[in-house]
């Protein structure tokens, strides 16, 4: 096109002034304006492109990053599962020898230590602060958008909630309720595989009539099946449904 127009720029020159020339010179005019505005248009296409295809390769690797980050925190929330689910079975068991009038054996104090084990859901965080800083439209699919910021903004602060209040009970036992009720706290074997240590009873007999005792431990246990069967669980609910969805995501780009 732009030898065309050449062409027709050398024609003008050589001709002689007239109506027609005029006529042609305005042709020609137009026509090398709607040259530059086609290249504008071009060029503003081919930046657009490249920003789009810019784009699209950053959410590509931050979904990959929100997998990743994701299936560790799936790995955290089912092994802290596991070691409370452990401490609820523990703490059934033991009330259930405290209300049968059972004899005590030393197996208990590691089952005390299951009851009493602290631990911290830490979920990953590095890809939704990056999501953040770039901008939360970087995700184009706005379902995905507001499944992302539900799972970190809402779910995961609820959970945390709902984590400290249940670490609050186990500290209220460590402080008040134990102290006087059992030798020392967590006696950890160093040399074996269980990290879960022990607590042994100053007198087992006495804890079977002692109200004090028995409305605390109760109480943690009550405590620990809402947490395991309500927070977390939930929790992981959300969590495996936002990785499904990030897979398909993946998958699409």
């Amino acid at each position: 096109m732009a030898k065309l127009f050449n062409n027709i720029r050398k024609q003008l020159v050589s001709e002689k002034p007239s109506v027609g020339r005029t006529t042609n010179y305005l042709k020609y005019a137009i026509g090398e304006i709607v040259l530059v505005v086609i290249g504008i248009l071009i060029a503003l296409s081919i930046n657009n492109w490249n920003e789009h295809r810019k784009n699209a390769n950053q959410e590509l690797k931050l979904l990959q990053s929100f997998k990743i980050g994701l299936e560790k925190d799936l790995l955290d929330i089912d092994s802290n599962i596991s070691s409370h689910t452990e401490g609820l079975n523990s703490a059934n068991m033991i009330l259930n020898l405290l209300e049968s009038n059972q004899t005590y054996n030393d197996t208990l104090a590691k089952h005390f230590s299951y009851v009493m084990q602290p631990s911290r859901f830490v979920n990953s965080t590095s890809a939704f602060e990056t999501l953040k800083s770039k901008g939360i439209d970087l995700i184009t699919n706005e379902d995905l958008r507001n499944q992302l910021i539900n799972v970190y903004d809402a779910q995961y602060t609820f959970f945390q909630y709902g984590e400290d209040s249940f670490m609050e009970e186990q500290n209220i036992g460590s402080r008040n309720i134990f102290p006087s009720r059992f030798e020392e706290s967590f006696n950890y074997d160093l040399d074996s595989n269980d990290f879960y240590g022990e607590i042994v009873p100053l007198s087992f007999e006495s804890l079977k009539t002692d109200q004090e005792f028995l409305y605390y431990f109760k109480t943690i246990k009550n405590r620990t099946n809402v947490f395991v069967n309500f927070h977390y669980k939930n929790l992981r609910t959300h969590v495996v449904d936002l990785i499904n969805e990030i897979e398909k995501e993946i998958e699409k780009k």
